[in-house]
This record gives C-alpha cells, structure tokens and sequence, in this order.
C-alpha cells in the first residue's frame, strides 16, 4: 500500500512539472545580430512577450562569429527572465546563421580555392519579424553568471611552451556583480589549469588548448574555484584577433596545415567567457 501511494505521488509530481512548463513565444526588442562588434558572450539582450507585451531579458551565453569557407555565425541565449517580476523562462535559444550549401559541397570535394573567400552568414533577429518560443517555469533556478576573462601572458604552442597540468594566467575583462553586489572585480588575476593540449598538423588539424579548472580571488578576498570547460582552439581565435583581410590570408594557410595558437596579450586583447 505505502509503495502504490509513493508510486502516485512521483506521478503526481512529474505531471505537476511537466504541466507547469507553458511556451511563450517572444521576439526581440532591437535588432540583434552577430554582425554587431558590440554584443558579446555575457551581454543582455531584450525581448517582448508577443501575448502580454511584458520585457524579458537574455544572456547570450556563446557567440561564434561567422568566417571564410563558409562558416556560418551562431548565438546561445538563455537566463530568460521577466524585467517586472520574480517569473523566470526555462530554457535556452540557439540560432544558426545561413550556410552556404552549394560552396560547402566544393569544399568537401576537395575544392578548396572555390570556398574559402565564401563568409558563412551572421545570426539576425529582427523585432517582430523573429519569433522565438521558450518555456515558462514557476519554479526559480540558479543562474549562471559570466566571468569575462582575458589572457594575461602569452600563450602558445609555437615551441611546445605548454603542457598538461600548467597554469595560464588571465585576468578579470569586468567587474563580476552576482545577486546585485560586486563579486569579482575587474582585473583580478584568475589561474586556469590546462587539462589537453594539441599541436597542429596538415589538412585544417589546428592546436587546441583545454582548460577546465579556473582559481581567482573574489571582491572580499576568497580564494574561489570555477570549474568550467574552456577549450581555446587556433582556427576559432583567428575570428577575434585580426581585421578581415588578415583573416583571408589566415584562413587560406589552414587548408595546408592548421593553426598554432599564438595569443600575445600586449599586442591583441582576446576574451574568453567562463561561468560561474
């Protein structure tokens, strides 16, 4: 008897759950695009309610922005919330910018030279025209936090400089605010541990550099750990540290062999996204 009245109430809770869970549709306030230098990993983006006309705000969690040989941008949103009240969105957004089909089937067959001045197509969400649908919850979840962190000494794999079990030194983009108050501030020295590392090779095998642990100091002094994967790769970089013809030319050479990473933090400023 006890174990058929268990029984109904892990039902009873999981068509509670299930029953709270109501889609919204939203669409943007302003044009969000991944064309836009401005909008970065941690950023908020606004929303409208296209039922109740409420504000609701984002986080974009990832942003990848397009490249040559096709590569198309994407965008991560999640952290949905109503501006007004306690109500919280369960849920996340992933977008894909357009890919060029026809040029990617070049590539595939070898075609090289016919793809790679081809840029893959950003990410646009225009107010009305885009309608998006997430999930309404009653229930409150933890919120992830960001951690805009950028490389404090050089870092490469040029000389076989680095290996597994090393600390790499970036320092706090920002100050970090969590539950209203200043947590982490900026400029603050943050150690991550490198877990994997890989040197380039021939044909687009490009170096990647695996961090999973991060140790910093918050505002009040505390030593706090941050486990949170951070994979920094030599292709994906290129996006963020030269102008587009130095991309051109960048992009060209991974077709032989791929590319070192090679991040000196006095000449170019790169930023990475951890979470708390």
């Amino acid at each position: 008897m006890i174990k058929k009245l268990i029984l109904i109430s892990l039902l009873m809770i999981g068509i509670s759950s299930y029953a709270e869970e109501i889609p919204v549709t939203i669409t943007p306030v302003n044009k969000i695009s991944t064309g836009d230098k401005h909008l970065k990993e941690g950023s908020t983006v606004e929303f409208t309610d296209v039922k109740t006309g409420e504000g609701i705000t984002g986080i974009i969690k990832e942003l990848t922005p397009n490249g040559f040989a096709g590569e198309p941008a994407s965008i991560l949103i999640n952290n949905f919330k109503y501006k007004n009240s306690d109500k919280i969105l369960n849920g996340q957004i992933y977008v894909k910018g357009g890919e060029h089909k026809k040029y990617q089937t070049l590539a595939d067959n070898g075609i090289v030279p016919a793809t790679v001045i081809i840029r893959g197509g950003e990410v646009i969400l225009k107010p009305d025209k885009t309608k998006l649908t997430i999930f309404f919850s009653d229930y409150i979840n933890s919120e992830d936090t960001p951690v805009k962190i950028t490389p404090a000494q050089k870092i490469s794999t040029c000389y076989d400089e680095i290996e597994v079990g090393d600390k790499i030194k970036f320092k706090t983009a920002k100050d970090v605010y969590k539950n209203g108050k200043l947590y982490i501030k900026k400029g603050t020295p943050v150690y991550g541990t490198v877990d994997y590392v890989s040197d380039n090779g021939w044909a687009y095998d490009n170096a990647q550099i695996d961090l999973k642990k991060f140790q910093t100091k918050t505002a009040d002094g505390k030593v706090v750990v941050i486990e949170n994967p951070l994979s920094i790769n030599g292709f994906e970089i290129l996006k963020f540290k030269s102008n587009r013809i130095a991309q051109f030319f960048n992009y060209c050479g991974v077709a032989f062999r791929g590319k070192e990473i090679e991040i000196n933090p006095e000449k170019e400023q790169i930023e990475f996204n951890i979470w708390l």
